[in-house]
């Protein structure tokens, strides 16, 4: 007997087979992409226009795992002629400050007004410019880095990402002392807050708190999550309709 007809005949109800299908299907082509990809769900959608017009917001990005490839920051691949979505270069898509990535219940969250907490963000999806060893400038005349990484940047961004931020205050340090077990350690004086977001600089004088994506922060290796090889225009809208309804509902309460 065939597989297709022992499903078929098994005592059970339309709907009940219907949803054990679709487990199946859906199982298989998560394992065909583990196995080929490196990832369990390699697609995602984009969410801004920081890489337009190369990845525009609603396109539907393929990704392949970094276990399974290896990123060419624009500097290295300028020598070979590689080019990815129009630009030398390949884009990456990684965890900003090495945050978790949101799951489908986070998501919901953030749908109904609940944030997903501090200690996880959105997966960042911008080129590699280069890769820069610990103490080597981030970018010229800038200062050194605190550890190895990509320098990284969005296409239609004026500066890179580890430009893109702000010191505004100093660091309460009895707040710091108190919560040294939601304090993660970046790297050379740099400390994440995990519940404000908010990265610690040790200064001289003292800390200092500033912002940003990754501010004065080169992306770790082991943060990169993989490497965009195609796209599919416009499909991601599916994805962020429910962002966008929510958007559109927090604006009208207020």
């Amino acid at each position: 007997m065939k597989i297709g007809e022992w499903f078929d005949n098994l005592p059970l109800p339309g709907l009940i087979k219907d949803i054990i299908f679709v487990i199946v299907v859906v199982g298989a082509i998560s394992l065909l992409s583990q196995l080929t990809l490196g990832l369990w769900t390699p697609m995602v959608a984009v969410e801004s226009g920081s890489m337009v017009p190369n990845l525009n917001i609603g396109d539907i990005i393929l990704v392949q795992g970094i276990s399974r490839t290896t990123a060419i920051p624009w500097d290295e691949a300028e020598k070979v002629n590689y080019t990815a979505f129009n630009h030398p270069g390949d884009v990456i898509l990684y965890r900003p400050y090495g945050k978790a990535s949101m799951n489908l219940l986070d998501q919901f969250k953030m749908v109904i007004g609940i944030s997903p907490g501090q200690e996880k963000a959105t997966p960042i999806i911008h080129r590699a410019l280069r890769y820069v060893k610990t103490g080597e400038p981030m970018w010229k005349g800038g200062p050194n880095a605190p550890f190895s990484g990509y320098i990284t940047k969005g296409d239609h961004n004026d500066v890179i990402d580890q430009m893109a931020g702000q010191m505004f205050g100093k660091a309460n340090m009895s707040y710091i002392d108190s919560h040294r077990d939601e304090i993660i350690d970046v790297g050379s004086d740099r400390y994440l807050d995990k519940n404000t977001g908010l990265i610690i600089y040790k200064t001289e004088n003292g800390t200092f708190v500033g912002e940003g994506i990754s501010y004065l922060t080169p992306v770790k290796q082991e943060w990169v999550i993989g490497v965009a090889r195609a796209k599919i225009p416009l499909v991601g809208y599916v994805r962020l309709l429910p962002n966008i309804i929510s958007d559109e509902i927090h604006k009208i309460l207020g």
